[in-house]
């Protein structure tokens, strides 16, 4: 008998443990009644571990959330910050490209004021122009005249550049060399000028046509006995032939002097002053303004004279020349 009693003992035990459940009383109001209801206590275990799983498993699902938007927080900074720069990078290209517009444009005109000096001074000092096929450099680049002399150097930089920057440091390069190239050619310009200006202004060539009859200096008297020194030439033709001036220059005396008859004197400048004598017409008048080659009188024998000539002499400085000196070969016989 004791025996069973010890053998059912752990069994009421472990059926009162398992069966052990808690009271739950529910009061709604003052005035209501007191309910009461019963929950396993297994049950409670059950969801209070149910719970615990549930808010691990939404706090993990909440940080990996919270941590995804924070990554995509980060990004979108990115993304902003990559879009301002590129929108910073663009807005300067915009500016760049406006310059280099601009710069081209620039250079056209240098290279047009350019390639206009060139052929201005080729023609001023008796050059063939370039032909069309000719090659020719423009700041430093060798070039073609049958295409676009911009063109032809918009390709060699674009071959050779990378970067609008590199772009622009060459363009300026070109127009600084290209500003030397036209000031080189102003310069030559100026040099040709004054060395034209010299040339037509130099009273060489000859006067009138005719027979060299008296060269210049100490020479038989033609009027009587012993010698005299002359002062010019002498150039033999019928009266009315006529007389050029021998270069550009300024008339500072047209009439008659005693002993040279109707006379005309040019100031030419650089110290150049020429002189016609025995005219029988002056066609020119004080202060007017001759070109070389220009009628200004017309040959005779006013003044002291044997014959109708034209004494042509030459002053340098106020002192007077031998105009063969002075004047080209092919003139008179």
């Amino acid at each position: 008998m004791e025996s069973d009693l010890s053998i059912k003992r752990p069994m009421m035990k472990m059926k009162n443990k398992g069966s052990e459940r808690v009271t739950v009383m529910v009061l709604s109001g003052p005035d209501s009644p007191i309910r009461d209801f019963q929950v396993s206590l297994r049950l409670i275990k059950f969801c209070f571990t149910f719970l615990c799983i549930a808010l691990v498993a939404v706090g993990a699902v909440a940080y990996y959330v919270l941590q995804e938007y924070i990554d995509d927080r980060v990004i979108l900074a990115s993304l902003v910050e990559e879009n301002d720069s590129l929108t910073d990078t663009t807005r300067n290209q915009a500016v760049m490209i406006s310059e280099l517009q601009h710069f081209a444009g620039n250079m056209m005109n240098k290279i047009e004021e350019i390639e206009s000096l060139n052929s201005e001074v080729r023609s001023k000092v008796g050059l063939e122009e370039a032909f069309d096929g000719d090659d020719q450099i423009v700041a430093g680049y060798m070039v073609s005249r049958g295409e676009s002399v911009l063109d032809q150097i918009n390709t060699t930089v674009n071959e050779e550049m990378d970067t609008l920057e590199d772009l622009m440091q060459e363009l300026l390069n070109m127009d600084l060399k290209m500003t030397e190239q036209t000031m080189e050619l102003l310069y030559l310009k100026d040099d040709v000028d004054k060395q034209l200006a010299f040339e037509a202004a130099l009273p060489s060539l000859w006067p009138m046509d005719g027979i060299f009859i008296s060269s210049f200096g100490t020479r038989k008297n033609p009027f009587g006995r012993g010698t005299e020194f002359h002062q010019g030439i002498d150039i033999a033709n019928k009266t009315g032939t006529k007389i050029k001036s021998a270069g550009d220059g300024v008339v500072t005396f047209a009439g008659y002097k005693s002993g040279w008859g109707n006379m005309v004197l040019i100031s030419h400048g650089y110290g150049y002053v020429s002189q016609y004598a025995h005219c029988s017409k002056i066609n020119v008048l004080e202060g007017q303004v001759v070109s070389k080659g220009e009628v200004i009188a017309s040959c005779g024998s006013t003044g002291r004279t044997t014959g109708p000539h034209l004494h042509y002499g030459i002053q340098l400085k106020g002192v007077f020349i031998d105009p063969m000196k002075v004047l080209i070969t092919g003139g008179a016989k």
